[in-house]
């Protein structure tokens, strides 16, 4: 080893503190040079600094003679008596360093650079920066001593001092020296490090790295200036980089221990991989039990960093903690190393190891401030607040005596924790603690980052405190009108700060996650938790926050997905207070309370639950079995006493929540004891006592907002007095003034209709926060639902104008003007969004802002009735929003079904654009995609269904209902469309079991019991439709009203011929919008069908319409026409409106009118020319003008159009008006099979019966002719007096006399003066039956 490279390593050591490795270089040199000076004296001190002092001295004692290195070696004797601590050599000391100082004045340069460099390693920076002076003017422009004072200024060995403590004085003239040293000597590799630290410490480390990377290329077998680069870069926040030439330096030297460390730390504070940085930080264990065996402070300051940023990961925890314990015993008197062991036993939950060691620690220093502040520290803890309070008024003192070295932060650190436990103010105590928290941070902000850095900042008191205010909120995220605790915004304050150096801290960002999920900000919660979980897919952490949030949403197969997972990761997890948390709130979610008691029941017995456990039951937990957290403790007593609640086992869960008032007396969990009483006053009926108990809760509480929040709903919703419920909001904002307290009174004044009120408060809200884009929104809804729209378009352009990069706000402007019809404003809104450039990482947004705005805009040619320029938007906008979906793949599940569900309400658009204008195959491509792109669309699955149903693909349509029931077979809208499907393929029995079904579960469900009430009819069993309505009446819901009810009960009475009570019915159910169109149309139909009829029959008898109708029935006409000029229809009824608005005016029978619905007919036969209800009316209007070949052959186009069940009655009447022909035709046969077709599809078709009748009768089949009257009387319920005569008759006619006389009877109790029934039938068959 040449004389260049040894002072170097000695230095470059000696700094680094290895001081192993400064003697095997020592003795590297001596194996070339044996009797180096140098070399034997820095071995010397190598032993010395291990603590080996008798070794050491017999080393020192032969070099005392040498000019090079005898006054080096007398000044480590000095040091080594001290060390020693021999008090019988006192006297020798002090002589020996009177003879010292004496023999330096005149001591040569070599000598006393030798001294220097002792003086400033062992810490007397002082004397060698004196001793360096006087070698440097001894000999002027000496490299070695410009070099070593340089060192001397900028570099202070001591381990607490920081480079902030250095003086810009000393800086400059350090980097003076070093420079003249390079004038001379470009290469000298001492004055170039020292350069680049001075320029990093001057703040230009771009110019340090320049240096740093001449060195490098100088010196390749220097690898400790490769690890000098690093902690450059990383001083410059260029992590990565600095990755890359670590792994050059572990490539070359695996063990490297600089390499080794910080590779760890990478791992823990940027990558956040535990499992990696344990790996890594064991292989820094074993580099230094062979390169460092004995150096202590050594194993201390690796370990620091570990601790602090391993989050309480207990396999980074005991490794960490093995390298201190290591060095308590190698160094047993030094109490630093026993404090840093309590600390880390501290870490690992072991507070009574913790307090023993700080308790060793101050009794080898009785002043030992740190050690005294981990005894308190652990005091309060263990809930031994008086004691604390003693020691830290104690340790107050001793501060204010000037003895010790208690830092600020420190002490308002402890000062905050006491009064936390104290609960008397916790609002201070919390500022208290925020301020400990937050000087610690900032004082680092002039601090590179590095090992150091790390243990000063220490992430875990941090995560700490973070955990301390979350624990306090309870675990249950606040409600929507309640404002966020104040803990909430000081919780994501300091993690933010945190985050900011420690990135990758997994628990940080779930401690985030927590934070925002708390404050009702469940979608930022997810991505977090998700980023988390990307990142450690094993984090059972993260899989019980996951459970918690998805509960809250009420996603509860998704949360038992997420504890599964939690729970396969470590099954002892099941043992914990968390997971009987979670699992009883599944529970109850499934409606398995009697479960979730018990579970509850059984996690009151677990340790630490019911009550706090001892110090001996402490240390027998494992991980999950520890004493479990003051929140977790309170989740279950507050879930058990609400599941006793609901389960009206009142004096059971009284006693459960006066044992937690009990147990959580004095902190700040008894205001969430407390609000759960009210909650079970409320549950009591007893209104006042709960507003009492709430009352009680104390301002300065964490949970008073909750309180009062509390308070507000009790009044509104239990006294009925919304004054009072505003008064609790305004309240708060007078005291608070700020944006949460304003933007929460807006929204109660919202809630009691007081708009103006609210918009007002809105407002002094957003002018705290006026970015706020959704708020703006709100309060542009607000002047909305006043129907000031002027002033509301005026807010938008006005807050367009503040915030114009706010792209919801202007879409939200866009859609307000879409509302009010002004399509060019409306455009130019849309394509100021369009037009505005994309913004870095932002432009997935933006993609999706613009996805929207075309939507919109489509909206706007759609408005202007452009078609092609409509559906040109609409595909661009698909386009687009399938290029976000590409963007977001891999992000959160919510996020990617947010963009799905967009995609595919693009595909329905266009889907229904193309079914409008007839274009069934792009429209079933359409809807298609819409499923593929978003398999949860139900929508778009119905609508394909249906589109396959007009097509007349049945069997396609039912498959694709089957797919979506298969996944959700409680979806009623794909359950009464399968109904549909198999009574177009005339299978009604699985139809009516498919609806029998469904009424099981929802007797109410009208839309069910409509549907299933017509299919009884087709199939021949009206009256059993009694019983549904009954038990549908008795489960009558208050919120869905009545009227579905009705519309039923008026369908079920016109399939019975109970016409009056129908048409009443019906009127009742026309009042309610929902059932408005369709009871209307209802008794349209009753009132003009008679009359149709009517007419009919006087066209095949030649009669025409001159031939004026009766008066009834002219007001019956009138009356349909007044119905149908008075009903709102929506689009589903647009052609039956028209159709019977044709047939009123037909009914009227005045030639004009004929001609004019003829024409709106052909009108309505172009645009549907498949439309079975517009052919049959056609087919009337060309009967009424004698027109029976046009009839007959518009009757038949409809014989050939697929049956399709929705219009079952329209083609039953179709088939029976041309069986009317064909039977005044004389082609029976014809007739015959059409009325046999109206039976097959309609078994209660007593006009088909009556036909198949009247064919029979002709052909004098009195007895056949008597069977098929039979059945028309039946299913006409008895009440037509013409089936009744017809019947008669052939009862005459075939010797069934009694029969004829019962029928006859029947017909004249309801009818007496019906004309020819007594004196034809009744007079005859009695006669024949008289003997």
């Amino acid at each position: 080893m040449d004389n260049q490279k040894f002072p170097l390593l000695v230095n470059f050591s000696l700094r680094q503190g290895h001081i192993c490795k400064l003697q095997d270089i020592c003795s590297q040199a001596l194996a070339v040079r044996t009797n180096d000076h140098a070399a034997l004296f820095w071995r010397a001190v190598g032993l010395l600094l291990e603590s080996r002092t008798a070794e050491a001295l017999r080393e020192l004692q032969p070099l005392l003679q040498s000019p090079q290195v005898g006054l080096a070696a007398k000044a480590a004797l000095i040091h080594a008596s001290g060390v020693a601590e021999d008090h019988d050599k006192e006297v020798a000391v002090i002589q020996m360093a009177a003879e010292l100082d004496d023999q330096s004045i005149a001591a040569p340069a070599s000598a006393l650079l030798q001294l220097a460099m002792f003086l400033w390693h062992t810490g007397s920076q002082e004397r060698a920066r004196a001793c360096a002076a006087r070698a440097l003017e001894q000999a002027p422009g000496n490299a070695a001593s410009l070099s070593l004072l340089g060192w001397i200024l900028v570099h202070h060995p001591h381990p607490g001092t920081e480079s902030s403590s250095i003086e810009p004085e000393d800086l400059e003239q350090a980097a003076g020296l070093f420079e003249q040293v390079l004038l001379k000597q470009p290469r000298h590799t001492e004055a170039l490090l020292g350069k680049a630290q001075c320029l990093q410490l001057l703040g230009t480390p771009a110019a340090a790295l320049e240096l740093i990377n001449a060195v490098i290329a100088q010196q390749p077998w220097f690898l400790s200036a490769l690890v000098e680069k690093t902690n450059l870069l990383v001083s410059m926040h260029e992590w990565e980089q600095g990755m890359e030439v670590l792994g050059q330096v572990l490539q070359q030297e695996p063990d490297n221990i600089q390499a080794l460390q910080l590779s760890g730390i990478y791992l823990l504070a940027r990558e956040g991989n535990n499992a990696e940085a344990a790996k890594q930080l064991q292989a820094l264990v074993q580099a230094v039990e062979r390169q460092e065996p004995r150096n202590p402070a050594l194993w201390l300051h690796l370990a620091q960093p570990f601790a602090r940023l391993g989050g309480q990961d207990s396999s980074v925890l005991e490794l960490s903690s093995a390298l201190v314990g290591r060095a308590c015993k190698a160094a047993p008197g030094s109490p630093q190393y026993a404090v840093e062991a309590g600390y880390q036993a501290l870490l690992q939950g072991d507070v009574q190891g913790a307090l023993a060691q700080y308790s060793r620690a101050s009794h080898l220093h009785e002043l030992d401030m740190e050690a005294m502040y981990g005894s308190i520290e652990c005091d309060l803890l263990v809930g031994k607040v008086k004691d604390a309070a003693s020691q830290l008024e104690f340790l107050k003192e001793v501060g204010s005596a000037g003895v010790g070295s208690l830092q600020a932060p420190d002490l308002l650190y402890l000062q905050g924790l006491l009064a936390w436990k104290q609960g008397r103010d916790l609002a201070q105590a919390a500022t208290m603690l925020d301020q400990a928290l937050q000087t610690r941070i900032e004082g680092l902000l002039e601090t590179a980052p590095g090992p150091s850095f790390f243990t000063r900042l220490n992430p875990s008191r941090v995560l700490g405190v973070v955990r301390l205010f979350l624990g306090a909120l309870g675990g249950t995220p606040k409600a929507a009108d309640e404002p966020a605790s104040p803990l909430l915004t000081k919780c994501e304050r300091l993690l933010q700060a945190l985050l900011k150096h420690c990135p990758g801290m997994a628990q940080a960002h779930l401690l985030l996650a927590e934070s925002h999920y708390l404050g009702g900000n469940s979608p930022v919660a997810l991505r977090k938790v998700a980023d988390v979980l990307h990142q450690a897919p094993d984090n059972i952490s993260a899989h019980m926050l996951l459970t918690r949030i998805y509960l809250h949403q009420g996603k509860t197969s998704a949360a038992q997905e997420a504890l599964d997972q939690a729970v396969g990761i470590s099954f002892g997890i099941r043992e914990s207070a968390a997971y009987a948390s979670v699992k009883a709130q599944l529970l109850l979610a499934e409606g398995s309370s009697e479960e979730a008691e018990r579970l509850l029941q059984a996690a009151m017995s677990m340790p630490g639950v019911k009550r706090q456990l001892t110090s001996q039951l402490r240390q027998k937990n494992s991980r999950w079995g520890a004493e479990p957290s003051l929140s977790e403790r309170l989740a279950v007593y507050l879930l058990l006493t609400h599941t006793l609640t609901e389960a009206a086992k009142i004096p059971e869960a009284t006693k459960v929540i006066e044992d937690a008032a009990r147990e959580f007396q004095g902190g700040p969990e008894q205001a969430l004891v407390t609000i759960a009483k009210s909650q079970l006053a409320l549950k009591r009926g007893d209104v006042d006592a709960a507003l009492a108990l709430l009352r009680t809760i104390d301002r300065q509480s964490p949970h008073f907002l909750k309180a009062l929040t509390a308070t507000a709903s009790i009044q509104l919703e239990h006294k009925r007095d919304p004054a009072a419920y505003v008064h609790c909001y305004s309240q708060l904002a007078e005291e608070h003034a700020d944006y949460e307290s304003y933007r929460l009174l807006g929204a109660a004044l919202m809630r009691i209709q007081e708009p103006e009120k609210a918009i007002k408060a809105l407002e002094a809200a957003l002018e705290r926060q006026p970015k706020d884009g959704d708020l703006a929104a709100q309060i542009g809804a607000a002047l909305v639902s006043t129907h000031q729209y002027r002033r509301a378009l005026d807010y938008y352009h006005k807050a367009v104008r503040n915030s114009p990069a706010n792209l919801p706000l202007q879409l939200h402007l866009a859609r307000l003007l879409l509302r009010l019809r002004s399509w060019d404003s409306a455009e130019k809104v849309l394509r100021s969004i369009l037009e505005r450039p994309e913004e870095g990482s932002g432009s997935i947004e933006k993609q999706a802002a613009n996805a929207k705005a075309l939507s919109l805009l489509a909206q706007v040619y759609k408005g202007r009735g452009n078609t092609a320029e409509y559906e040109s938007c609409l595909k661009q906008a698909q386009v687009i929003q399938e290029g976000v979906l590409e963007g977001v793949r891999g992000d959160h599940p919510d996020l990617i079904a947010a963009h799905k569900q967009a995609a595919a309400e693009l595909q329905m658009e266009l889907a229904h654009l193309y079914s409008s204008q007839q274009k069934t195959d792009q429209a079933v491509e359409a809807y298609e995609g819409a499923v593929r792109v978003d398999g949860a669309h139900h929508a778009a699955a119905l609508a394909l269904a249906q589109l396959h149903l007009d097509k007349g693909e049945e069997e396609a349509g039912r498959a694709v209902c089957a797919q979506l029931l298969t996944a959700h077979p409680e979806n009623v809208e794909a359950q009464l469309l399968m109904v549909q499907l198999l009574s177009t393929q005339e299978q009604y029995s699985d139809a009516l079991q498919q609806l029998e079904q469904l009424l099981q579960r929802q007797p109410a469900n009208y839309t069910a019991l409509a549907q299933l009430l017509t299919l009884l009819r087709r199939v021949g069993r009206v009256e059993e439709g009694e019983a549904h309505l009954h038990t549908a009446q008795d489960h009558v819901s208050r919120t869905a009203g009545t009227a579905g009810l009705h519309y039923c009960q008026g369908l079920h009475q016109r399939h019975s011929s109970q016409h009056k009570a129908a048409l009443k019915a019906f009127n009742l159910a026309r009042k309610d919008s929902h059932w408005e169109a369709q009871a209307t149309l209802q008794m349209v139909e009753m009132y003009l069908h008679p009359e149709i009829e009517v007419m009919w029959a006087q066209a095949e008898q030649g009669l025409g319409p001159d031939q004026q109708p009766l008066q009834a029935n002219l007001e019956a006409v009138a009356a349909a026409q007044k119905f149908l000029n008075d009903v709102h229809v929506t689009d589903n009824f647009a052609v039956q409106h028209k159709v019977l608005s044709c047939y009123a005016q037909m009914a009227c029978g005045q030639e004009e009118s004929i001609e004019e619905a003829l024409k709106q007919l052909l009108e309505l036969a172009g645009q549907h020319r498949e439309s079975v209800p517009v052919l049959l009316a056609l087919a009337f209007g060309f009967m009424l003008k004698k027109q029976t070949p046009k009839a007959r052959n518009q009757l038949k186009h409809i014989q050939k159009i697929r049956y399709v069940a929705d219009e079952a009655d329209q083609y039953e009447l179709a088939w029976l008006l041309l069986a009317d022909i064909y039977i005044q035709s004389g082609k029976f046969d014809l007739a015959q099979d059409l009325c046999r077709k109206c039976i097959k599809h309609n078994a209660s078709c007593g006009k088909a019966w009556e036909r198949l009748g009247s064919i029979l009768e002709r052909e004098q089949a009195y007895k056949d002719a008597a069977e098929h009257y039979e059945n028309a009387w039946k299913h006409e319920q008895q009440s037509s007096p013409a089936i009744g005569y017809k019947l008669a008759f052939n009862y005459l006619k075939a010797s069934r006399f009694v029969d004829a006389v019962d029928v006859c009877h029947k017909v004249l109790k309801s009818h007496p003066t019906y004309p020819k029934m007594k004196q034809d039938i009744l007079d005859k068959a009695r006669a024949n039956i008289r003997p």
